[in-house]
């Protein structure tokens, strides 16, 4: 097992965001997902994909693919969350997501900027 995956000892819960909008023009929210993570609150500059510097709050280092406009919470996932990030404190809309391989293109860091 890789550094990588050693790393994420914490839970964090993820809300997918849907690929379109719908007839209202907002967009839908898969089911909570429970899932590891490292959680690191830290000022990081960042170019959006619109081309634009922002900063971000928080780095997340995470185990599994993400896109911009899906949600991120740190923490366990309680058994009364509904499919909606905005009703919980603390969820936080992903601004960018990369993914960097390690040397030899075993594992890959993927990393959400909030």
């Amino acid at each position: 097992m890789g550094i990588i995956r050693r790393m994420r000892k914490q839970e964090a819960v993820w809300w997918e965001r849907s690929a379109t909008p719908g007839p209202s023009g907002s967009y839908t929210f898969g089911n909570p997902v429970e899932i590891k993570c490292r959680w690191v609150d830290q000022v990081a500059e960042f170019v959006n994909a619109q081309g634009q510097e922002q900063t971000s709050k928080s780095k997340v280092y995470v185990d599994r693919e993400m896109k911009p406009g899906d949600w991120l919470r740190l923490g366990e996932m309680e058994s009364d969350m509904t499919n909606d990030p905005f009703e919980h404190e603390g969820a936080y809309e992903i601004q960018r997501f990369d993914r960097t391989p390690n040397l030899r293109a075993t594992e890959f860091l993927l990393t959400a900027y909030l």
